[in-house]
């Protein structure tokens, strides 16, 4: 856990051969300790100090603005891990959109008959979606999703509550436990947090361009959307083509956008011959420097077909990848 202090109304550091405040000053202005700044230096590459001739650091106003805003962001939820190496403008779009979803506070002479606004609901974000799904409560259900994305940030979401609630959706309307409109409600207002998401972190210089479709006869993209905000929150730029794309379409997009990377997702209801045929397509024509991504469900059976791709089983995959990229791009 982030180690607070409590603000104080320090608010000038003392006179120094160079301008800018200590770190006991900063501390003291943000509310983020010492402790955790050079933690945050040394791991995230932010914030990043001069240094005075005896080697003290001294931070900007420019560094001291972001922080207190990252501040914001703890408070809010948000995991260092998610908001840190973000820009100042990304995390400020997180923080709005944040406190824009939050529900509307609630007159003094009515809070002792109301309950409280978040959490909505106990246990697991995924249990209580599902509870309100049950009960057709579309309420009750944005606001399970709400909070969860408040609380846990735009990756963890996305891994902890947005797919696994959409693998048991699934799996409870195969059995009869859920109807069409359960699923389609559950898509719905998942696909919505997601574009919220996706709509904060959406800004600034990002690398790599991912373009991210379903191949033909691939009518759905909650998948997209997952892989999208989860390519984002982790300073890549996704470009979402969507669903049942020629692969002809997929490839001249490619080009026209010179994307870095083209991710297709195959879910395991798909055609795998067509499938594959689909995928040897899009390998041969697409450009040289860019790169074959496959995930799904359904990608393994098929990835055969396009021998050059890279075969993503589990979102901490994408990490490696969006790594050895960057360390790629690096030495070009």
């Amino acid at each position: 856990m982030t180690k607070r202090l409590p603000p104080s109304s320090a608010d000038s550091s003392p006179g120094d051969p160079l301008a800018g405040a200590s770190i006991r000053v900063v501390a003291n202005r943000t509310g983020i300790a010492a402790d955790t700044l050079r933690v945050w230096e040394r791991r995230y590459g932010f914030p990043k100090p001069e240094r005075r001739p005896g080697g003290s650091r001294i931070y900007s106003e420019q560094d001291i603005a972001r922080l207190r805003l990252l501040a914001r962001a703890l408070d809010a939820g948000f995991r260092p891990s998610e908001v840190v190496p973000l820009s100042f403008a990304d995390v400020t779009r997180l923080v709005d959109a944040s406190i824009a979803d939050a529900p509307a506070p609630v007159a003094a002479s009515d809070a002792a008959r109301s309950r409280p606004a978040r959490p909505p609901y106990v246990g697991s974000p995924v249990d209580a979606a599902l509870v309100a799904l049950r009960a057709d409560d579309l309420v009750g259900l944005r606001a399970v999703l709400r909070a969860a994305a408040i609380a846990l940030g735009p990756r963890t979401f996305v891994t902890d509550v947005a797919h696994p609630l959409a693998l048991r959706v699934g799996e409870l309307w195969a059995q009869g436990l859920l109807e069409v409109r359960h699923e389609h409600l559950a898509s719905a207002c998942l696909t919505s947090q997601l574009h919220l998401l996706l709509g904060a972190l959406d800004d600034g210089v990002r690398s790599p361009t991912v373009l991210l479709a379903t191949l033909s006869g691939e009518p759905h993209v909650l998948g997209l959307d997952m892989v999208g905000v989860y390519l984002a929150a982790s300073l890549a730029a996704p470009h979402l083509l969507g669903a049942d794309t020629p692969p002809a379409q997929i490839t001249e997009a490619a080009r026209a956008f010179a994307v870095d990377v083209v991710g297709i997702s195959i879910s395991p209801a798909a055609d795998g011959a067509a499938a594959a045929i689909a995928l040897a397509a899009i390998a041969k024509a697409l450009p040289a420097r860019t790169e074959l991504w496959l995930g799904g469900g359904g990608a393994r059976p098929v990835a055969i077909a396009a021998p050059t791709a890279r075969l993503f089983v589990t979102w901490p995959d994408i990490d490696v990848a969006l790594a050895a990229w960057r360390a790629g791009a690096r030495k070009r």
